[in-house]
């Protein structure tokens, strides 16, 4: 195409040049508009799988609250009956039944007419939460006749289980409430009165707009017949906007499609206050569930950033014309000879800066990475040579464990600096719901084979620390080993070399492991280091390599790499540097930490010791003085993480115990759960499909995704035949 330019520009075809920066011009806009159509419907499809998603895990939430107090009053139900003796019993026993749980509002019995007939002809006793104190009243005395209600006639008559719609109590509480109510029977199993609780639905509002999708999206619970149960707070969406949300859902003639996965409906939605455009997703789960879920997502939020990049890309495409325009201008002004000498020069040099521009693009920057943590000390330099190879290293904290790479692609130039990118971000990808090294290589391996027809292989070596315990498992495709650095002592570690990544796509990778003890360093390098070359073609060598590790064992691994880039420049000289020099070293300082409360609970695998567990939380909250809506998230974290144990860590009809450990410095507070039971590692459930039906998908899995969501790390290791889940929730930063 250049020598066609060049050749019209050097008969005088103006026009016909000019005719090319137009065809280039609509070329340009028609990619840029086919782009943006693709961006748009890829992040409409994302959006549709995140909607999915919130809609599940919100859903669980809504029923996991209507569980526990369905699951409270039944369980409590036979006390209930003891204390129909005595009017006064009937007092104390709402009293006690409303203190077991401080989420509810209010417990009550309505009696059937002349039931005591010292009480009168109506008698509803009450208890109710009132500046943090139980206090009773007698409801019927206010003027209240609960014959007439709906609800009392419908659960004496139908003597079954109900959960009403929302509905605003003016007697007592004074707030919007959904109750659950069940029939007492008597002695006789006679229908004699109805036992409900009261749920404030401020309290649902709260956990269904808690972390959503975007800054300004709102999720509503409603009733399976459209009816509202609780929604965002009016100081922050309009009850204008609420309510329209609510005539959309119950609207029959307004059109819903499928997501595609049959997990919901979408709706188009448009903001009554100021006709902002969005989407509405109802909650389709299949099953018998009383209540849905509906949340709202606007176009700004969704589409805004793939609108500026479309502005972006215009403003690029001008600003390539003009630049084209230019280029052809001086083409026509210049010899062919120089125009040949310097577009190769050009094109050597784009070729160079764009492919370092891949590797340093992809590493990490900013040093120290981690400033907030004691127990981890990590430096990474990457020295490219002229001629751009395809080294990389990388390095993340995820879950209180440090994920590590290093790499060297075979070849160089763009290809190797190409490859070099999609395996970063390979890593980046497998690791992300992973922590076997082997099992990452393995899908690394799997990927970079497809299509590799040019055989260029990479020789890989992957490790991830907990950082809590020291213990290191990594796995090596073909690389250098590490050195490892201990009080003085430089050796070379143990690995089993295995074939590099991109050449068998069913080559089996071998898992390693050990513990690192405190105040180890890890020395990470690529082949630049150990065959950098001098004028005499001498190489730096494997020895000299562990003679700076010696002399610089009580450095900073900062220090230690830049002063082994220092040593093997000087060895080099004036040669040029013909490979990447690439070095990865960190040290494992672990800190001995001061706890200011260190409690154990020991259970075992029976689900109906969960009463015993939140006793033990809400005290260690108590004593913490931590603020309610961080200790109910804490709360139903540990409760869903110790459920995940007794459900599945021991077989049915065995027994064991689970041992829960809290502490807290502070700064954190952890709990550290553990069980001698089969290896049963709860953080792999973060890979289910979550595309699948509720039936098809594996159970627990969502569990888990609402533990990381309420907790800021969560952490699983199967330590001397025990199974050790710590979850940290920090306190203050």
């Amino acid at each position: 195409m250049i020598d066609r330019i060049r050749k019209k520009l050097a008969s005088g075809h103006v026009k016909s040049n000019l005719f090319l920066i137009v065809t280039a011009a609509v070329l340009l806009e028609t990619i840029s508009a086919v782009q943006y159509y693709y961006s748009h419907s890829l992040l409409e499809n994302e959006l549709e799988k995140q909607a999915e998603m919130e809609l599940t895990t919100k859903s669980i939430l809504a029923v996991s609250a209507r569980k526990n107090v369905e699951n409270m009053l039944n369980s409590h139900i036979w006390d209930m009956k003891q204390n129909l003796v005595s009017p006064d019993s009937v007092f104390e026993a709402t009293k006690w039944l409303l203190s077991s749980n401080s989420q509810l509002a209010g417990v009550g019995i309505a009696f059937a007419p002349d039931y005591y007939p010292q009480k009168g002809r109506l008698f509803e006793p009450y208890a109710y939460w009132s500046d943090g104190k139980i206090k009773t009243t007698q409801i019927s005395d206010l003027g209240h006749d609960y014959t007439q209600s709906s609800i009392f006639k419908r659960v004496m008559e139908t003597d079954s289980t109900y959960w009403s719609a929302r509905y605003y109590d003016s007697l007592v509480t004074n707030k919007y409430l959904i109750c659950y109510c069940l029939p007492l029977h008597d002695s006789r199993n006679k229908t004699v009165a109805v036992l409900y609780m009261d749920l404030d639905t401020e309290l649902l509002s709260d956990t269904l707009n808690y972390n959503n999708i975007f800054p300004s999206s709102f999720e509503l619970l409603l009733t399976r017949e459209g009816e509202l149960v609780a929604g965002p707070n009016e100081d922050r969406v309009s009850k204008a906007a609420v309510d329209h949300v609510v005539s959309l859902v119950n609207d029959s003639t307004v059109e819903k499609h499928d997501s595609g996965n049959g997990h919901c409906w979408v709706v188009e939605f448009r903001d009554p206050d100021d006709g902002e455009e969005g989407m509405l997703f109802i909650s389709r789960l299949k099953g018998d569930h009383r209540w849905q879920v509906a949340v709202v997502c606007y176009d700004d939020e969704v589409f805004g950033e793939a609108r500026k990049m479309r502005v972006r890309m215009l403003l690029l495409m001008m600003a390539a014309l003009v630049l084209l325009g230019a280029v052809i201008n001086r083409v026509a002004r210049n010899d062919k000879r120089q125009q040949k000498t310097m577009m190769e020069k050009d094109r050597i040099d784009s070729e160079l800066r764009i492919a370092k521009g891949i590797q340093m693009e992809m590493l990490p920057e900013t040093y120290p990475p981690y400033p907030e943590r004691k127990d981890i000390d990590i430096y990474g330099l990457l020295l490219p040579a002229r001629e751009v190879g395809g080294d990389l290293f990388d390095f993340f904290i995820r879950d209180d464990k440090l994920h590590f790479c290093i790499g060297d692609v075979s070849g160089k130039g763009i290809p190797a600096a190409m490859v070099m990118s999609v395996t970063h971000s390979l890593f980046r990808s497998a690791s992300a719901h992973e922590n076997n090294p082997a099992r990452i290589m393995q899908s690394v391996n799997e990927t970079l084979c497809i299509g590799n027809k040019s055989n260029i292989f990479v020789t890989f070596f992957i490790g991830i620390l907990d950082l809590p315990t020291g213990r290191l498992r990594y796995c090596n495709a073909g690389h250098d080993a590490p050195f490892v650095i201990h009080d003085g002592n430089c050796m070379m570690g143990s690995c089993e070399a295995n074939l590099p990544i991109g050449l068998f796509d069913d080559f089996k990778y071998a898992m390693q492991e050990t513990v690192l003890k405190a105040g180890t360093t890890i020395f990470l390098y690529t082949d630049g280091v150990t065959e950098a070359k001098n004028k005499q073609r001498k190489q730096f060598g494997l020895t000299k390599v562990q003679e700076v590790l010696e002399a610089c064992s009580q450095v900073d691994p900062e220090t230690l790499l830049k002063t082994m880039a220092e040593k093997v420049q000087a060895f080099v000289g004036d040669a040029e540097q013909s490979d990447d020099l690439t070095m990865l070293a960190f040290r494992y300082t672990p800190q001995q930490e001061n706890d200011i409360l260190n409690e154990t609970l020991t259970l075992k695998n029976d689900v109906r010791q969960i009463g015993q567990l939140s006793s033990f939380i809400k005290s260690v909250a108590e004593r913490l003085q931590i603020e309610p809506a961080i200790a109910k998230n804490v709360r139903l974290a540990v409760e869903e993480a110790v459920v995940n144990v007794i459900d599945y860590a021991y077989p049915a009809g065995s027994e064991g115990d689970i041992s829960i450990v809290a502490r807290a410095n502070g700064k954190w507070l952890k709990y550290i759960i553990s069980d001698s039971g089969i290896a049963f590692d709860p953080t792999e459930a973060l890979r289910t499909d979550t595309t699948l039906s509720a039936e098809e998908r594996p159970v627990g899995g969502l569990g888990i995704l609402l533990v990381r969501e309420l907790m800021d790390t969560i952490n699983y290791e199967r330590i001397d035949g025990r199974n050790i889940l710590t979850l940290t929730k920090m306190l203050s930063k």
